[in-house]
């Protein structure tokens, strides 16, 4: 299995094999089909979307810091980023990459895909945002930004 992070737009983009799994507290409508946030459906792609990593949504102790665009503290600075990180920090990080693997193979026996699994740790900010859990969830989990191929 292979982790990237990405956003929700370049959903649209994904391969049957790359698994879409959001780290935000509320995902797009779309993103469940309109239909709740624990609605998961197959898209005409063949992508499974829907799946919540509910473990990587920001906390309590995260609310009310994010005061959104024009963000005027620097990820370094972030205090809604600083809360994140202590939360991500606190998983233990090997049992929660074993639960990943298991779905991804829970998910390339039942899609029937060959290739390796891609999990995709969702985020709202496209890459230019500079301020976003992206930059924590690359830091906590190694992995890197998803480039559409």
């Amino acid at each position: 299995m292979k982790l990237f992070t990405s956003y929700f737009y370049q959903v649209r983009f994904f391969k049957p094999w790359q698994i879409p799994l959001s780290t935000a507290v509320y995902d797009p409508k779309w993103f469940h089909e309109g239909q709740g946030q624990h609605h998961v459906f197959v898209d005409k792609n063949g992508v499974v979307n829907g799946l919540r990593g509910e473990k990587l949504h920001p906390g309590k102790n995260c609310d009310g810091l994010c005061h959104g665009k024009p963000c005027e503290y620097s990820p370094e600075s972030c205090q809604f980023l600083a809360e994140y990180r202590k939360q991500l920090s606190s998983i233990d990080k090997d049992a929660y990459l074993k639960e990943l693997e298991a779905l991804a193979s829970r998910l390339k026996a039942a899609m029937k895909f060959n290739e390796e699994p891609e999990i995709m740790l969702i985020v709202h900010e496209a890459p230019t945002n500079t301020c976003s859990e992206r930059c924590i969830l690359q830091e906590i989990f190694g992995c890197n930004e998803w480039r559409k191929r």
